[in-house]
């Protein structure tokens, strides 16, 4: 296996893929690492973790459902695939009764999750189910199906390779449980964490500037999602231990890779957003991912920054085939490779691989043109500086009050009497004015006239739950249909969980010494995280950054924000600078021959 002690052939670290491995690839919707769900789901943490390689920095390129998803099919960044949003072209009704070529059984969701009364496309013709548990769960049909793929497999096609795909709805919304876990975890506050309810932030981007602390209700809604979403994987984590052991009564589990991630994190109160997805910190980015099969480690972990985006090439890589030039990903075999020499003491150095990268791009919305880095940092600092030195000030030891709790501190003067009549003091009374909405400004001009609304008119609580240029959602009672319920009490709330301008492209870079999140946004704000030091990412520490440091940073961004295929792999690495003036020289060179 080995060319002598020192050296290593890396491809042959790994038993040579055969073309009787069969593929697994389980995806969740939604799913968390940050806010704890791995530790309620003891089979799949037995299942995979246990049994397999867990990559600790697993981080999606984009954290939206469709864009993420997206970059899972074609191995490629968002900025190549040009799916950015939800939008129509990733939920239109063409996708309803379409079958993908390639796939010899289909099932998919028509719409959005439903856990009940649904629609799903099987094989090209729609099939709707009820609200019974026993028949219509949506998460033990994904189960059932499954289980039955594996079982027709295995009598009609036995001599042959299969790859499955089970696309998990949990923990997306509804959340509804299965009936026999509706009453676990009462107390649960793994969500809690140190960001949770962290507010407000005048240091970072527009949005959570703009974001308070919670109210008690919005509290009290995180508390019991996060709850309910904790509900909802327990049918994913029975799912996962029955395929496994299909695969396993059917003799395919030695001979079969299994996958296990989810399309991108969320966040449960976190720096005072209520619920959501989309923005660049850990909770949102960072996802469950395993990996288990032929010659995979057990009971491993790998530190090294993985995607979803090397997914695709590493199912290409197991099926024998050539991974396109076009796809940015790489073949996470080879990593793994990589690891389990160094494990055996052998020297990688003088292997033919490229070293793994250390460096990822995140991204969310299109790429705009923006000014030099050195002007958008001066003006922030110029606008943020200030207030951002005055805070922390204030914030110091030597500022904070001496008094405590059922102490008094004489300020300017004491008195005995327990009554003060003070003559400049006037009584007044402090009420709240009823709610309203104010009507926007019409435009007088006798040439216009009242359009022709369609269809049904907007709901008039969802239209005063709504801002421009803003994603907000209304809650309220008739939101969740199974228990546990949304007390009556509680009332209805609105909640604007994301702007337009949530618009960014961020470098997420791990390795021996670093370990940091560098974003820039659309409206030129930057910011800079030290998870060695913050890792909740608090504080935003971008303005104790040398000029030629961001510099550098903001140049490596651009490169990622541009690359293509091989490309992105290179300024993903240690030693990109060495690659850029490789590229520079070559490209010299060249005109240089043409004149």
């Amino acid at each position: 296996m080995f060319m002598d002690q020192n050296s290593i052939k890396v491809e042959n670290v790994y038993a040579k893929v055969s073309s009787k491995r069969n593929v697994v690839l389980i995806i969740t919707d939604d799913q968390d690492i940050e806010l704890g769900s791995m530790n309620y789901m003891p089979k799949v943490s037995k299942l995979l973790k246990e049994k397999g390689t867990e990559f600790r920095s697993g981080f999606v390129s984009t954290p939206i459902c469709c864009p993420s998803r997206s970059s899972i099919l074609t191995g490629m960044y968002v900025h190549n695939h040009n799916v950015h949003t939800n939008n129509h072209n990733c939920s239109g009704e063409e996708w309803s009764n379409h079958v993908p070529p390639g796939w010899d059984y289909w099932i998919g969701l028509v719409k959005n999750s439903k856990f009940y009364n649904y629609t799903v496309n099987l094989n090209g013709n729609r099939v709707k189910y009820g609200a019974e548990y026993e028949k219509d769960y949506f998460t033990d049909l994904v189960t059932n199906h499954s289980v039955k793929f594996i079982m027709d497999h295995f009598s009609t096609h036995n001599d042959k390779p299969f790859f499955i795909v089970i696309s998990y709805p949990a923990p997306h919304g509804p959340e509804d449980p299965a009936p026999q876990y509706a009453e676990l975890f009462e107390d649960i506050d793994s969500h809690r964490t140190d960001s949770w309810n962290y507010a407000p932030n005048p240091d970072k981007q527009w949005l959570l500037q703009r974001t308070g602390k919670m109210e008690p209700v919005h509290v009290a809604f995180t508390d019991l999602l996060h709850r309910r979403r904790m509900q909802t994987l327990q049918s994913v984590d029975d799912g996962v231990h029955l395929i496994f052991s299909t695969l396993r009564d059917h003799n395919y589990l030695s001979s079969t890779y299994a996958f296990y991630t989810s399309d991108h994190g969320y966040h449960l109160g976190q720096f005072g957003l209520i619920k959501g997805k989309n923005m660049p910190y850990e909770f949102d980015i960072r996802v469950p991912f395993f990996i288990r099969g032929p010659g995979v480690m057990k009971k491993f972990s790998v530190r090294e920054p993985v995607l979803n985006i090397d997914i695709a090439p590493t199912l290409i890589s197991i099926a024998g085939g050539s991974v396109p030039s076009y796809m940015d990903g790489r073949n996470l075999l080879e990593l793994l490779a990589l690891k389990k020499a160094v494990s055996h003491g052998k020297n990688v150095s003088s292997s033919s691989l490229t070293p793994w990268r250390d460096t990822i791009l995140i991204e969310r919305g299109k790429m705009p043109k923006l000014r030099k880095i050195r002007d958008r940092w001066l003006n922030q600092k110029e606008r943020y500086g200030k207030e951002m030195r005055l805070n922390d000030a204030c914030s110091k030891p030597e500022w904070q009050h001496p008094c405590t709790g059922s102490q008094c501190n004489t300020v300017m003067f004491s008195v005995s009497n327990e009554h003060l009549r003070c003559g400049d003091v006037q009584q007044f009374t402090f009420r709240r004015h009823e709610e309203f909405n104010l009507r926007p400004a019409v435009e007088i001009n006798d040439n216009l006239r009242r359009r022709k609304e369609k269809g049904n008119l907007t709901n008039p609580d969802r239209a005063a739950c709504s801002v421009q240029q803003m994603n907000c959602f209304l809650h309220s009672i008739d939101h969740w249909k199974t228990p546990p319920l949304w007390p009556d009490e509680y009332g209805q709330f609105c909640f604007c969980q994301n702007s337009n301008n949530n618009t960014y492209w961020c470098l997420r870079t791990i390795n021996d010494i670093e370990n940091f999140l560098y974003c820039e946004f659309v409206t030129e704000f930057v910011s800079y995280y030290d998870l060695n030091d913050d890792p909740h990412q608090l504080h935003n520490t971008v303005y104790s950054l040398e000029m030629n440091t961001l510099e550098q940073l903001s140049e490596r961004l651009r490169l990622l924000r541009e690359c293509q295929g091989s490309e992105c792999e290179r300024f993903s690495s240690s030693i990109w600078e060495q690659h850029v003036m490789q590229a520079t020289t070559a490209t010299t060179t060249t005109a240089t021959l043409q004149s």
